[in-house]
């Protein structure tokens, strides 16, 4: 019915009575409607939640890194003078790196490995290729590695990739 004349009768008292199945079906309507709100908000509230601390994250893996690179030089340079008080300082900060990664294991954050991995540019950026006996295409060294959390990638491993020779 159009607006104007619905209005006129209204104002007569003709109005016409509203079917009740009409109004099941728009209340069933609305229910659906504001269920599917519901589930929506919920999952968006979900997503918010695993990823609210994933630049703090990301912040830290960066540290991890340069941790990583200073157990790296200490290891292979610890290893020519074998001084005790330089193995006891290894030893010590091993396990904070190690503790730094099983607190990160624990919010979700895990390392990939890309070696021997064929290039899938969804988990890695290439930076160098070189010739290699290995297949075309193949990650043949990690400059950086990769992190995933809840199944999402937050950081993509720099690898370099083999080429023909």
């Amino acid at each position: 019915m159009h607006p104007a004349a619905e209005l006129a009768a209204y104002k007569t008292g003709l109005t016409r009575e509203v079917n009740r199945v009409d109004q099941q079906d728009r209340y069933l309507r609305l229910a659906a409607e504001f269920d599917n709100y519901k589930k929506r908000t919920a999952r968006q509230f979900a997503d918010l939640v695993r990823s609210a601390n994933e630049e703090l994250i990301l912040e830290i893996v960066a540290v991890l890194d340069d941790f990583d690179r200073a157990l790296q030089t200490m290891s292979s340079e610890t290893s020519d003078k074998q001084s005790a008080a330089a193995e006891s300082v290894l030893s010590g900060m091993r396990l904070v790196y190690d503790k730094l990664m099983n607190m990160l294991k624990g919010r979700g954050v895990s390392q990939f490995d890309s070696i021997e991995q064929p290039f899938d540019p969804q988990f890695h950026d290439a930076v160098m290729q070189m010739p290699s006996d290995k297949e075309e295409g193949t990650v043949i060294g990690v400059i950086s590695p990769g992190y995933i959390m809840n199944e999402r990638i937050i950081r993509h491993a720099k690898v370099i990739v083999a080429s023909s020779k």
